[in-house]
């Protein structure tokens, strides 16, 4: 670890002077005997974070160490529960990948979160970044986790302009300036909820910023133009599908269990047509041939995935409910808390 220099001392001392004061109030940040998060909390906190705001995580988070308040009780659960649960943070991988994780943790590491990096890093779905911030955050270990927030500020402070795609290694090392010692779980902490608050992706506030005389962004007047984009001219691609909304005279919807393969494993699930790029290769889901003479058209439409936009033609058929005895059904009126993903709640808001 290099010994700080004199811009990055200042930066640093501001920085966790300012988090003292103006850190926001996140569940996962509650503290504990020795001045530091749960392992646990912060474990779980950063598997939800990949690809899912703080808005939308903080609630969901709550609700979870709820439900299952340490890896032990983690471990006894189910896969489909998990994934039932994590309808609509998104990325379900995630929450297979956590179970996964939590699983080695109670036998490899007696249900205490690993707190050496080469323990961590061996984990499903843990890679650099979630690792040092478990280290950083949850034992105060001398590292520095780089996400967008900590990627941003570092390329405005140098003035890199370059795209960050292209500088990783070159962020790595400025990021690396500002490693502390003694006071590494904060200073991640800060350096994070600044990139949120003030050094923000679009429109920084730089009036009020308390780094501006050590920002090379800010004197060249670039802090709107870094961090450089790359332009893409790609689209999406697109797939296609058809949902058939089966009611039945007890106001139940009928769902199945997806794959445990591909998108949206072992979820809940509409019948629908397996998804395709080609429209004119969709191929009727086995089901619809038995409500084929009820069947209507109730409307398109179209969800945006991280990859693709899926567009879905919605159907609608009511049958009696003893005509389809071998199928899992649940109460219209309960369908947004099912655990169905949350484009399969969206078909269902069409068609009822």
């Amino acid at each position: 670890m290099q010994k700080l220099k004199a811009k990055e001392l200042i930066i640093q001392r501001k920085l966790l002077g300012w988090y003292k004061k103006n850190k926001r109030n996140l569940p996962w940040r509650k503290l504990y005997k020795n001045q530091l998060p749960s392992p646990y909390f912060v474990l779980v906190s950063e598997y939800m974070l990949q690809q899912t705001t703080v808005g939308t995580v903080k609630k969901r988070f709550e609700e979870f160490v709820v439900k299952w308040p340490s890896i032990n009780q983690l471990t006894n659960i189910s896969e489909s529960k998990i994934l039932s649960f994590w309808s609509g943070l998104g990325y379900y991988s995630r929450a297979k990948n956590l179970l996964k994780a939590a699983k080695i943790i109670k036998k490899k590491f007696n249900n205490e979160i690993p707190c050496a990096y080469d323990n961590l890093i061996i984990l499903p779905g843990i890679g650099d970044y979630t690792a040092k911030a478990i280290l950083g955050i949850a034992y105060n270990k001398p590292v520095m986790p780089i996400d967008s927030n900590i990627e941003r500020i570092i390329a405005r402070i140098y003035g890199l302009q370059s795209p960050l795609m292209k500088i990783k290694k070159q962020l790595k090392d400025k990021s690396n300036l500002f490693i502390s010692k003694k006071s590494s779980s904060n200073l991640i902490q800060a350096f994070m909820d600044y990139g949120s608050l003030v050094c923000t992706p679009r429109n920084p506030d730089c009036k009020s910023c308390l780094i501006k005389s050590k920002c090379v962004s800010n004197k060249k007047n670039l802090q709107n133009i870094i961090p450089v984009k790359i332009k893409s001219n790609i689209e999406k691609r697109r797939k296609y599908s058809r949902a058939y909304i089966i009611y039945n005279e007890n106001n139940e919807i009928l769902v199945r269990k997806r794959s445990s393969k591909g998108m949206l494993p072992s979820m809940l699930e509409i019948p629908n047509d397996n998804w395709v790029i080609n429209k004119k290769k969709l191929v009727e889901d086995s089901i619809v041939k038995k409500v084929k003479k009820n069947i209507k058209f109730k409307g398109l439409i179209e969800y945006s995935f991280s990859h693709f936009n899926l567009e879905t033609e919605v159907f609608f058929a009511y049958v009696k409910k003893n005509n389809f005895q071998k199928h899992k059904w649940i109460k219209k009126n309960n369908f947004k808390n099912s655990g169905l993903p949350t484009v399969m709640k969206k078909i269902i808001e069409i068609a009822i």
